[in-house]
């Protein structure tokens, strides 16, 4: 999960830290199923230090919640063709990212979604999607029927011969009903 701020902003970026928060407490019991990652869009003024300092001030989880900085142009990039985050918040001046909403990638980057960090109705359709995305398939990974692959001749052999032994055990067991 990502979301965009900035150490100095005084207005939405601490109520969307403290909503991150909220979404990290509630994977405590499976904190390794979700990534948080808070993207700073001030990279001049933001340094590590000063990403470290706004992360304790909400008792972030380091080990889960990530706050990163890099080069601007290569972040606002990312935001706007990657994310697409003009299009999940209108309003967002491509010259400053500044937007209230969470972003949800699965583990191939695609963006899955995208969430108000103050409307508790979507923050809670977040929770709940956050996990269904652990249960769909990997399509990068092989089939597990992979590995039977250089044995299924053997295992066809085997079912014909099941069924055959089954044949003939059937028919002697009809002839001896029609003597009895």
């Amino acid at each position: 999960m990502i979301d965009f701020f900035f150490t100095r902003c005084p207005s939405i970026c601490p109520g969307l830290a403290r909503s991150m928060k909220r979404l990290q407490d509630s994977f405590l019991k499976n904190d390794s199923i979700v990534h948080f990652i808070s993207i700073s869009v001030d990279p001049e003024h933001d340094s590590v230090p000063q990403l470290r300092k706004f992360a304790d001030r909400y008792n972030a989880n380091h080990d889960t919640w990530w706050f990163v900085t890099g080069n601007k142009k290569d972040i606002y990039d990312f935001a706007l063709n990657e994310l697409k985050a003009g299009l999940a918040d209108t309003q967002v001046d491509s010259a400053f990212i500044h937007t209230e909403n969470f972003f949800l990638l699965d583990s191939s980057r695609v963006v899955r979604g995208w969430y108000n960090g103050f409307d508790t109705l979507k923050q809670a359709k977040l929770v709940r999607d956050i996990p269904l995305l652990m249960l769909e398939k990997d399509k990068k990974a092989p089939s597990v029927f992979r590995e039977f692959i250089p044995i299924l001749p053997l295992i066809f052999v085997a079912i014909g011969i099941v069924f055959v032994v089954v044949l003939i055990f059937n028919r002697q067991k009809n002839k001896q009903e029609k003597r009895t």
